[in-house]
């Protein structure tokens, strides 16, 4: 749970429901650490809001070295709004894992601007 407490508020076990000897555990109406996220992140957006509906956790008890522990998310919303002081040029585009997310961003800026 250490891993998933990072990024969940107030994540305690006994507000789950837990099956010992299933290795399922179900969380409910978690919210989410919006700072982290956003040092993770590092998009040019400020997250106002973060909230997943369900957390599934699955830990194979007996099995633990030869099967992973698989995390589930149903229903994740997040509302976010533009940094004030955000340019896409602040942001590292050459990095892989960035790129999709700027080419996101650089169009809904495109947007904006054509409506302004």
């Amino acid at each position: 749970l250490n891993y998933v407490d990072k990024y969940i508020k107030n994540l305690k076990p006994e507000d789950s429901q837990f099956s010992l000897w299933g290795g399922d555990a179900v969380f409910c109406n978690l919210d989410l650490r919006l700072d982290v996220l956003e040092e993770e992140l590092q998009l040019p957006f400020t997250f106002v809001n973060g909230h997943i509906h369900e957390l599934r956790i699955h830990i194979p008890w007996t099995k633990l070295g030869s099967e992973p522990v698989v995390i589930t998310i149903n229903t994740i919303e997040c509302i976010l709004k533009l940094s004030v002081d955000s340019d896409a040029s602040d942001y590292d585009t050459q990095n892989p894992h960035r790129s999709k997310k700027i080419s996101s961003y650089k169009i809904v800026k495109k947007t904006d601007d054509l409506e302004a």
